[in-house]
Order: C-alpha cells, then sequence, then structure tokens
C-alpha cells in the first residue's frame, strides 16, 4: 500500500476517534486533594496526618487524630500547554493554551469514636480534565472539546490494633460527568486529495470514489463529526496500613480499586448516514453517521486500581522527611469503545496503556508553633507509549517542584498555602495524517483552612 493510501486510511480511520487517548490518562488522574499536600509534592501523603486531608488518601490515619477535625480549601490549577503540528497536506495544525485554568476543591473530616475506633469522610476529585481547541482547528478530529469532571465521595472508618498497627477501609462513590467533542477540520480535504490513490488501490469503485468525494466535499472544518455526552456513578473502595515504630516513625501502604463507570449518554455526529454502508463495506472506521440526529450511546470507561507505599520520619526536632511511591495499573486501559443501542460500534480506540509510578521526596520544617515549612520534589511517569500520544491531552513524564506552609492562629485553627511548578518534557509525535510537537507545563496554587474542635 502506498504512503498516501495508508495516510488516508488513518485520516478516514481517525474521525471516529472522538474521545482521545489522553482523555484518561495520568494527565487526568488528579492529586490535589489537599493544599499541605501540594506544598511537598504529595510525598509521604499515606503516613503523615498534619490534617484531615491525609486521611482521603490513607484510612488507616484516623487513628492519629485525638479530636473531631476539618479540613476544606481548593487547588487552583493554571496549566499552559502549546501544540505546533502540521497535516499530511501542509495545512497548519498548531495552537497555544489548549488546556484552560481550573478550581479543584476538598472537604475533609474525621472524627475519633475512642482510643480504638474513629471514621473519617471527604469531598474531593480523584479525576478530571479539560481541553479545547477551535472549532475551526486543522486536526479537529484529533483534538476539539474534551470535558471531565468527577465528584468522589468517600466514607470511611479506621480500628487501632496496638500501639503500633492501624487499619483502615473506605467506600468511594464517584459521579462521572463527560463531554466530547470533535469536528472534521482538514479532514476531508485530506480524503479527497487521497481519492485516487484508494482507486487504484482497489479499495473505491470510482462509483464509491465519486460519492465519497462529493460528500467529503460538503462538509466545513467546523463541522461537528461527533458530540458524546453523559454523566454516572461508579464504585470503589480503598484500603490502607499503617505501621508506627515511635512517633516520630511511621509507614503506610494503601490500596485504591479499580472503579468502572457505565457511561450512557447522547450521541450525534453531522456526518451523513449515507456514508455508513460505505465505511461497513471498506471497513475504513468512519464515525457512525446520524446527520445530526441525536442517539442513545454507552461506554464503559475502567478507572484504574492504585497501590502506594509512604513513609515519614522526624529527624530531628525541628525536621522530617517523608517519601512515596505509587503505581498505577494502567494497563487495565486497552481500548476504549461506545455502542449504540442497536449495537453499532459508534467509535473505537486501541488505547494499549502501560502501568505507571509516581515517586515523590519532601521535607518538613516545624519553625515554632505558629509556622509550619514544608518542600517537595515529584517525578510522574507518564502511562502512554509514544506511540500512543495524542493532542487531546499529549501525555508526557512530568517533574514537580513544591513549596508551602502551614500558619496556627492557635491549637484548633491554622491555614495552609502550597504551590507547585509542574514541567513537562517536550514531545514529538504522530496522530492519523498529522505531525506534532508539543510542551507544557502548570502551576498549581492552593489554600485550605483547618479547624479541630
Amino acid at each position: 500500500m502506498s504512503q498516501k493510501t495508508r495516510f488516508t486510511k488513518s485520516a478516514i480511520a481517525v474521525a471516529v476517534a472522538i474521545v482521545s487517548t489522553q482523555a484518561w490518562s495520568a494527565g487526568f488522574q488528579l492529586n490535589e486533594f489537599s493544599s499541605s499536600g501540594l506544598g511537598r509534592a504529595y510525598s509521604g501523603e499515606g503516613a503523615i496526618a498534619d490534617d484531615a486531608g491525609n486521611v482521603s488518601r490513607n484510612p488507616a490515619l484516623i487513628t492519629m487524630f485525638d479530636r473531631p477535625t476539618f479540613s476544606g480549601g481548593a487547588v487552583f490549577v493554571d496549566p499552559d500547554v502549546n501544540v505546533s503540528g502540521r497535516s499530511v497536506i501542509g495545512n497548519n495544525a498548531s495552537q497555544d493554551n489548549i488546556a484552560p485554568t481550573a478550581w479543584v476543591p476538598n472537604l475533609h473530616f474525621v472524627a475519633p469514636i475512642n482510643d480504638q475506633f474513629g471514621w473519617g469522610a471527604s469531598v474531593t476529585s480523584n479525576y478530571g480534565l479539560a481541553t479545547e481547541f477551535n472549532d475551526s482547528f486543522a486536526a479537529g478530529s484529533m483534538g476539539g472539546k474534551t470535558d471531565l469532571e468527577t465528584l468522589n465521595l468517600n466514607l470511611s472508618g479506621a480500628y487501632r490494633l496496638n500501639n503500633s498497627w492501624s487499619f483502615g477501609l473506605g467506600f468511594d462513590a464517584v459521579y462521572a460527568r463527560a463531554k466530547v467533542e470533535r469536528y472534521a477540520g482538514d479532514l476531508p480535504q485530506i480524503i479527497g486529495a487521497n481519492i485516487p490513490a484508494l482507486v487504484r488501490a482497489g479499495q473505491l469503485s470510482p462509483q464509491q470514489a465519486a460519492a465519497v468525494g462529493a460528500q467529503a466535499g460538503g462538509i466545513s472544518r467546523d463541522t461537528q463529526i461527533a458530540h458524546l455526552k453523559g454523566d454516572e456513578w461508579g464504585f470503589g473502595w480503598n484500603a490502607g496500613i499503617l505501621y508506627e515504630v515511635d512517633k516520630n516513625n511511621r509507614y503506610a501502604l494503601t490500596y485504591r480499586s479499580e472503579i468502572k463507570v457505565d457511561f450512557d449518554g447522547d450521541y450525534k455526529s453531522s456526518l451523513p448516514a449515507t456514508l455508513n454502508p460505505v465505511n461497513a463495506a471498506l471497513g475504513l472506521g468512519l464515525p457512525y453517521g446520524t446527520g445530526g440526529s441525536t442517539i442513545d450511546g454507552s461506554l464503559s470507561l475502567h478507572l484504574p486500581e492504585m497501590w502506594e507505599i509512604s513513609g515519614y520520619n522526624r529527624v530531628a526536632p525541628k525536621w522530617a522527611v517523608h517519601y512515596s511511591m505509587a503505581y498505577t495499573s494502567w494497563s487495565q486501559f486497552q481500548e476504549l469503545k461506545a455502542k449504540g443501542d442497536g449495537g453499532n460500534t459508534l467509535f473505537y480506540k486501541d488505547e494499549g496503556f502501560k502501568d505507571s509510578y509516581r515517586i515523590a521526596l519532601g521535607t518538613t520544617y516545624y519553625m515554632d508553633d505558629s509556622w509550619t515549612f514544608r518542600s517537595g520534589i515529584a517525578f510522574d511517569d507518564s502511562p502512554v507509549p509514544a506511540n500512543q500520544r495524542s493532542i487531546s491531552i499529549p501525555d508526557q513524564d512530568r517533574l514537580w517542584l513544591s513549596a508551602g506552609t502551614t500558619y496556627a492562629f492557635n491549637k484548633d485553627a491554622s491555614v495552609d498555602a502550597g504551590v507547585s511548578y509542574m514541567h513537562g518534557q517536550h514531545v514529538k509525535f504522530e496522530e492519523g495524517p498529522y505531525q506534532f510537537k508539543s510542551e507544557g507545563k502548570a502551576w498549581l496554587y492552593g489554600v485550605n483552612f483547618n479547624y479541630a474542635f
């Protein structure tokens, strides 16, 4: 098959890739559940118990609190992600600032029952993203608009076995809302330019070529080739173990289960339904055309399980170090497939994710009864293989640099502030008939208020 023919098949096929690979990658797995954690790059979170927010990471930490404690706040995410690229026919496919700013709120409450038992509750967001390309963007079939919001409601309890061992178990209810839009971009031009190659290769008859060419010629760049919107609940659990050598040294193992979210929502495509038989006959992978009509669609999304080991050591009266390593089983996410009520495949994409890890190291300085200072560094390993990257979120390995502080007004009330700089590597990749370069960075700012009753 010629290079042009391969590009043409790819161009037609990628029009069906409504939800990009990165819509459910590390780019949408959030750590921002507390501002104190932000200030130390979320290092040692399973073993630190300086505010109620840590309990959402490890329910066993509930036993570290001797009175009811509240924490509430938000982290502001300010990303700067730019994409430059060209299509196979030479059109510019570049856009700056594809990711908008966002707020990630959090609420936490912990209450001991007695010396052995306690419970806690939290409201956080463990997953979320938003990317926005112009409707007339040349690679609109790859980019478009992607918006995922989640709300995680957690209820947990803990039991202290003795002075060394504590165990915790929690229940997670996750509400997810997703909206994805893709646009034709310059795909009609690419298809039209390569129809002769398809005819020569015997993939299209002259009659089919004329029909496809006429239909492609009537599709403008800002034609919405796919729109999918839905919301649903998913359920899972988390557990943690805390081992205390003494009051200054402790270690933790935590686990968060896989959560399956079965979306049932609305799907529509402005592509004419008359293209569907051609797609089926030739196996070109076109999105299912509805001529602008709305039909029911369903998609199963598997949010991966995660393991984390953490440690906290107070190495001097005023100094502590903390560290962690998290392992996320992203290899559970191998495909993305949406189907209609009639069994029609609305779109399909082979994902091929790999498991990923995150390592973090930080330090805390307890200056006096009023001021605490912290810092941290972390490395996020991307779960997306180089040949699977996509411009929706051109996922990449990331380095975190963080700093933060806590000011205690008295023994009951305090405020946390944290800031992180997240730097992603520059990457080059191909997606369908497009070649891209991308670079990204982000600043994160967080504030939380804490109160012990």
